[in-house]
């Protein structure tokens, strides 16, 4: 197996695989989505995954024993007035998140949620839909078996905590 040079592939797949269930269907008829189609009904789950920091080791070489900090933000669009049906969804996507989940080529440690958002009354494809959003961190680090080296999740812990203190 070849090194990844973005854990973002990996992460979305991961993601979209813990959300399309019938848990979250069943209330999200609109589906799963990492895009959003113009002609989606609702309500709707959409995700994204972004990359702000690399905890990796010094002078890693790129794809290399990555150690990234993943941003996951879950966002649920519902056309209902008030909030308890995007509540529901928020409430399922956070019991199915509790533990991370499987990344290919990647060991996924620790998911946290950091908070959820009401961004109120939103226009998606010229439809008002009310928007919550979900914040979430994952950390995942690149398989180290490709590397010969096991991972430590205590070793890693202490760098991790020692760097979010200073930054």
């Amino acid at each position: 197996m070849s090194p990844s040079y973005s854990a973002l592939s990996p992460v979305s797949v991961a993601i979209f695989t813990a959300l399309n269930v019938a848990a979250v269907t069943d209330l999200a008829p609109g589906g799963v989505w990492d895009v959003l189609p113009q002609n989606t009904s609702y309500p709707s789950v959409l995700f994204e995954v972004s990359e702000p920091r690399q905890l990796g080791g010094f002078g890693t070489k790129p794809g290399a024993g990555q150690l990234p900090e993943i941003d996951l933000r879950v966002h649920v669009f519902s056309q209902q007035q008030n909030l308890s049906q995007a509540q529901t969804l928020i409430e399922t996507v956070l019991q199915l998140l509790a533990d991370p989940p499987t990344v290919i080529g990647y060991g996924s440690w620790a998911i946290f949620h950091d908070g959820t958002i009401d961004l109120g009354d939103q226009i998606v494809a010229n439809i008002t839909v009310h928007e919550l959003v979900a914040l979430f961190r994952l950390y995942v680090e690149e398989n180290a078996l490709l590397f010969g080296s096991a991972f430590n999740p205590d070793a890693f812990a202490r760098v991790a905590f020692a760097r979010m203190r200073v930054a």
